[in-house]
């Protein structure tokens, strides 16, 4: 398993449509933080975080897998 850091402006209703739609799945955990401390590059950098690119294809390998062996 991956852990991902993301940073999502949930004040905005995209934002926080996608925390919701997160919060939702299954294989999501979010955990949520008041540190506000941290720039967003060394709160990446702590937590391993991964390009938005590599997370989003691989929830999509994840959903594409899932349906392929659940239909």
């Amino acid at each position: 398993m991956k852990t991902l850091t993301l940073t999502i402006n949930e004040q905005s209703k995209a934002g926080n449509s996608l925390l919701s739609f997160l919060k939702s799945l299954d294989f999501v955990t979010v955990y949520e933080t008041e540190d506000t401390t941290l720039s967003g590059k060394q709160a990446a950098l702590e937590c391993n975080a991964v390009p938005l690119e590599s997370f989003i294809s691989e929830l999509h390998r994840r959903v594409d897998s899932h349906f392929a062996t659940n239909p």
